[in-house]
């Protein structure tokens, strides 16, 4: 879920533990497979 909020606002991704945080999250199967299936709903519905 952090991942999610952090991709929002640019401006906290100053930091660059951050940034590494977002990295690890995002680079995540799990993550990945999340993001598609979301994208895929949003698809359908345009």
């Amino acid at each position: 879920m952090m991942a999610t909020v952090l991709r929002i606002d640019d401006e906290l991704l100053l930091d660059p533990r951050l940034q590494a945080y977002l990295k690890r999250c995002t680079d995540r199967p799990a993550f990945k497979r999340a993001l598609a299936a979301q994208m895929a709903d949003f698809r359908q519905a345009a």
